[in-house]
């Protein structure tokens, strides 16, 4: 058999350090953001059981090993010991931007993986599950310092409202038109700092502060701003609200560089200022910080400026995935990879 999934990565607008567990177990958190039309691609190969290895990983490198517990990319390690996946396989790992850059590209991977292993042991799951899974691989079998947003909108795609409260949370989709959802993406852009970082890395010093309660007034905005935010975008959402939503995406911005030491830094405020130098009305650092991709609202008629300040190349435009992680492509087995097989 032979699967590939496709997972979009995601722009976080507001919110972002309530989805936290540190947070949410305590007090209500909230987030509003969206999934893009730029992927991660995870395609498996059942091999024949024969083959002289077990398994064959390839992703930003190759690795050829004989059991699941010898890979050393640690997410395909775990999901395939957790699913008790005995091979052989072929794994194979694309994407259309590069990982650690803010977009949640590391839970898009997991919740991709999930999906492709679930469809290659016709053990179909709702998008539901697939975030549940990967929320679970992340911070239970890795124990990663993540939140929970990512897995979501990787699963569900589109442009949503994400509750949290305890063990819980609900989805709110946002009743904007595609006419208005176009609009909204044509005032938007990313920008690509040049800096990589991992997330669960950054986010340490404020996972800690979080815990003492000592961001809870900050985080309170933050997520207050989610709810102006929706009310803009459902509200018909012309140029006059895209505008207003510029200015809350750089109050989020700079409420967010209170949260931890590590969020910015020079270089990034710098070219955040460039661009607002040149003609961008607002934006964000989009992640969890230190790096990867700026979102800046810019009016179309200001985007040549904008390419000339920071340079085309940096840019990316996109528009709204509303899919969420799917299987794409899907053959039938021509032989059978069980681990009685292989005995």
């Amino acid at each position: 058999m032979y699967v590939v999934s496709r997972t979009p990565l995601r722009v976080s607008l507001f919110g972002g350090g309530t989805d936290y567990p540190s947070y949410f177990e305590r007090k209500p958190g909230s987030v509003l953001g969206f999934a893009i039309d730029k992927y991660i691609y995870i395609s498996l190969l059942e091999l024949p059981v024969f083959s002289s290895y077990r398994f064959r990983a390839s992703y930003s490198r190759i690795e050829t090993v004989n059991a699941a517990s010898e890979i050393q990319h640690p997410m395909i390690r775990a999901l395939l010991e957790h699913y008790h996946i005995n091979g052989p396989l072929d794994i194979s790992a694309q994407a259309d931007l590069p990982a650690s850059s803010g977009l949640g590209s590391s839970s898009a991977f997991t919740v991709g993986m999930i999906n492709a292993l679930s469809a290659l042991t016709a053990a179909e799951k709702t998008k539901y599950e697939m975030a549940r899974e990967a929320i679970y691989a992340e911070q239970t079998l890795l124990k990663e310092n993540v939140g929970i947003q990512d897995q979501l909108h990787a699963s569900f795609g589109g442009i949503n409202r994400f509750n949290f409260q305890g063990p819980d949370f609900s989805i709110e989709p946002i009743r904007i038109s595609g006419r208005d959802l176009k609009l909204l993406t044509d005032w938007m852009i990313l920008i690509h700092t040049g800096i990589t970082r991992r997330a669960t890395e950054v986010v340490t010093e404020q996972i800690t502060k979080t815990k003492t309660g000592s961001l809870d007034s900050t985080l309170e905005a933050m997520g207050a701003l989610v709810g102006e935010a929706q009310k803009r975008l459902e509200g018909g959402c012309d140029e006059a609200d895209i505008r207003e939503l510029a200015k809350l995406l750089d109050q989020s911005w700079q409420m967010k560089k209170g949260l931890s030491s590590s969020i910015s830094g020079s270089a990034i405020d710098e070219l955040y200022s460039h661009c607002l130098n040149a003609g961008a009305l607002g934006g964000k650092l989009c992640g969890a910080g230190s790096g990867g991709f700026l979102l800046m609202i810019v009016p179309p008629e200001k985007r040549h400026t904008l390419f000339e300040a920071v340079g085309k190349n940096n840019c990316i435009d996109f528009r709204i995935d509303t899919a969420g992680s799917t299987v794409i492509h899907q053959t039938l087995p021509h032989f059978s990879t069980k681990a009685s097989d292989s005995q």
